[in-house]
């Protein structure tokens, strides 16, 4: 599976609620040597806050621009890829509690 392959697909819950769909996948890996993995998946409306770095308060100005992106990535959540049970036809199954994940 490619990363591309997760953007756009619908993220729901155990009991088939929508949680939204994935607009963005985050990589991470342990050392500069290891390969890449996927950590996290941002699922909601747009990612644009996550993208630009305000919705997890990494970027903090301008101010006007960081209150824009952060009320707009209000509905966005980060749900870890440990989070996820299974991915088939274009969505992806995660666990209840992820949607209690803040973002």
């Amino acid at each position: 599976m490619k990363a591309t392959d997760l953007l756009g697909a619908e993220a729901v819950d155990t009991d088939g609620r929508s949680l939204g769909r994935v607009h963005d996948v985050r990589l991470a890996r342990s050392a500069y040597d290891t390969p890449w993995y996927i950590d996290a998946v941002i699922v909601g409306p747009s990612a644009l806050a996550y993208r630009l770095g305000y919705a997890e308060h990494t970027v903090n100005g301008p101010k006007i621009l960081a209150s824009l992106a952060r009320r707009l990535g209000r509905r966005n959540r980060s749900i870890s890829w440990r989070q996820v049970i299974s991915v088939q036809h274009r969505r992806l199954v995660v666990r209840p509690d992820a949607e209690r994940i803040t973002p």
